[in-house]
């Protein structure tokens, strides 16, 4: 059986991360039953990000309205999360909030050589990991051939605005669709889970979702 997996997601979200990790483990006891086609679809959470980014904390209390004891509450939950799904995540405090509307051009590349996954994985672990900025055009063209895509499609990716309309078209048409927050998993086009679930939590669903298409 054959599951088709779109998963909306922001390079700059932690949750995105934290509920890949939990859907990679969950997927891991569902191989032998069933195959799985998963694709990443591009959500901005500070589409209006400027060029030089922004501190996390800073930016904790502007659009949300965070306190620094929030913030210390905020930012220990989501290393817990991670670290539970084996995942690390940098001191928050030591993180900036960047524009990541260049990774989604090249992820939508790197679709075009089934290399979507290890390109996203690579970018996460760059930022939450290591504090990269996702911005930047040399550190996203040295990522990106890094896990195989051709130099020179980066090359003319990031010195041009190529995908840029595809990508907004993609936005939008998950936008009208009511997606407003991620991760957002869609399965078969049909079924939606929302937020970041835990590994059993995704295999809960899944297995419900995959014993509904049987039965159906």
């Amino acid at each position: 059986m054959k599951l088709t997996l779109d998963l909306v997601s922001d390079v700059s979200c932690p949750w995105c991360i934290i509920g890949y990790q939990g859907l990679a483990q969950a997927l891991s006891h569902l191989s032998d039953e069933i195959e799985v086609e998963l694709n990443w679809l591009p959500f901005e959470i500070n589409p209006g990000m400027a060029s030089e980014g922004e501190d996390v904390a800073s930016y904790l209390s502007r659009k949300y309205g965070m306190t620094e004891s929030e913030r210390q509450e905020n930012s220990a939950n989501i290393t817990n999360r991670g670290r539970d799904v084996g995942f690390e995540f940098m001191p928050l405090e030591q993180r900036h909030v960047y524009n990541s509307f260049d990774c989604h051009r090249l992820l939508y590349l790197a679709q075009k050589h089934q290399l979507q996954t290890p390109l996203n994985f690579a970018l996460f672990d760059a930022y939450f990991g290591l504090g990269i900025d996702i911005s930047d055009t040399a550190k996203l063209q040295d990522i990106a051939i890094e896990v195989g895509l051709p130099s020179l499609e980066v090359e003319e990716l990031l010195a041009s605005q190529l995908y840029q309309k595809e990508v907004l078209e993609l936005q939008q048409q998950y936008k009208q669709r009511g997606v407003t927050s991620v991760p957002m998993l869609i399965v078969n086009d049909q079924y939606n889970i929302a937020g970041a679930q835990t590994p059993a939590d995704y295999l809960d669903m899944l297995t419900d979702i995959i014993d509904e298409i049987q039965a159906g």
